[in-house]
């Protein structure tokens, strides 16, 4: 490139194909340039041919994401570092209002989210997030100043699931925390009550690391949703389904835990878009 840009944003992929190509041609499409480095892991789909076409930068690394966006971080100058799951498309003025918020002091900028995808767990896995707008535990900073990211040693690395949350805490104590007005829109395909109860089951032993690692106090916030407090809400379809969803995912995650005790790890299942292709969930 002609100029170094001053914000880089890492996304981190593996079978990201059926998303992927949406992700970045929003980041390129954005009101305030940005560098674009894609990470991937071993995928076997069409990943990486995307990736070459409309990043910056491709690298190959794992073995999970912490790794991956800690890999990206590094090949960077820029003094803005953000990062974007592969299933994500980001509005035009993201970039710019981060711009403006780390200018203004801020140590991490949080982007709100909102879910959309097929099917009826779908609009549960939206209904639930519509609870956490402006929820410092739930909402992690996505966007750091390069020298607060570094200082802070970026990510945790023996940490998948809560790792977003364990930053996010450590960056905390070294400057305010703002959001942005823009938001990202989360496309979660088909959605499956299955699939997402196996995603928590895989990120649970990170979770376990989380609460070791913060305090047995963490446990409260974790376990504090806002939807608890709502009980008009629970009566509707979307809020049975979505106490029967967290039930599920309880369960899974107490498997989950249970089995990385003994050594192991569940799978993180794969999600299947529209057309039938596959891709790993929440990669």
């Amino acid at each position: 490139m002609d100029q170094p840009l001053d914000v880089a944003v890492i996304v981190p992929t593996r079978n990201s194909a059926a998303t992927l190509r949406a992700c970045l041609q929003s980041l390129r499409a954005q009101s305030h340039p940005c560098e674009i480095i894609v990470v991937d892991n071993k995928s076997t789909d069409d990943t990486w041919s995307i990736a070459k076409s409309l990043a910056d930068l491709v690298l190959e690394r794992g073995p999970e994401r912490s790794a991956q966006r800690n890999a990206g971080a590094a090949q960077t100058e820029a003094p803005i570092i953000g990062f974007i799951d592969s299933d994500m498309i980001v509005s035009t003025e993201v970039i710019a209002e981060v711009v403006r918020e780390i200018a203004a002091g801020s140590a991490g900028v949080v982007i709100p989210e909102r879910t959309v995808g097929e099917g009826f767990w779908a609009e549960v896995s939206a209904f639930e997030r519509s609870f956490y707008h402006d929820d410092d535990f739930v909402e992690a900073p996505r966007f750091f100043p390069a020298e607060i990211f570094h200082r802070a040693n970026g990510f945790d690395e023996a940490m998948t699931g809560a790792e977003d949350w364990d930053l996010g805490l450590r960056t905390l104590a070294l400057g305010p925390r703002t959001r942005t007005q823009a938001e990202i829109v989360h496309e979660e395909g088909r959605v499956h009550f299955f699939n997402i109860c196996m995603k928590k089951a895989y990120y649970a032993p990170g979770v376990a690391l989380f609460v070791k690692k913060h305090g047995i106090g963490t446990v409260r916030e974790i376990a504090s949703r806002p939807w608890l407090r709502q009980p008009r809400a629970l009566a509707s379809p979307l809020g049975v389904g979505l106490v029967a969803l967290k039930a599920g995912q309880a369960l899974a995650m107490a498997g989950g835990v249970v089995v990385g005790a003994l050594g192991h790890r569940s799978r993180l299942p794969e999600r299947r878009d529209a057309a039938g292709s596959h891709g790993r969930a929440g990669s």
